[in-house]
Order: C-alpha cells, then structure tokens, then sequence
C-alpha cells in the first residue's frame, strides 16, 4: 500500500483550477500522483473544492496537466 505525503511536493495554478503533484512511497519506492480541484464558494459562502470542469475551465486544466507531465518526468528516477 502507497503512503502519500501531507504536502505536495509542488503545485500548479491556472484561472479557478488547481493541480497538486505527490510524492508517495510505494513498495518498489517513490512515484508521484496527481490531483486536480476547482474551489468554489456555495451559496452559504463557505469554500469548497469540487472536481468537476465545465467548459471554460478545460484549457486550464489541459495546461496544467501537461505543467504537471513534465514535472513529474524532469523528477522521476529514469
């Protein structure tokens, strides 16, 4: 079973969308995961964090999927 750290080891921001890279220890070592969010407030005005896109939030996510890509690649062992 994979141990995920409490801090991501980096993070991405474009327009409303969020990327979080993580290291996590596995039992063959280090991999990285990625993990996406959108934040937004509800009608009450409290901050939640949803990972659901709509259309105008589609480039930024491509974007940073692909910020992501290659920083995962640039820090993975080869």
């Amino acid at each position: 079973m994979a141990t995920q750290n409490s801090k991501p080891a980096t993070a991405f921001r474009s327009g409303n969308v969020n990327v979080a890279v993580w290291e996590n220890t596995g039992e063959t070592g280090s991999f990285f995961s990625v993990t996406f969010s959108r934040p937004y407030k509800d009608a009450q005005g409290n901050w939640k964090t949803s990972s659901s896109y709509g259309l105008n939030d589609l480039d930024a996510l491509s974007s940073l999927a692909e910020l992501a890509k290659d920083w995962v690649q640039r820090h993975s062992l080869p």
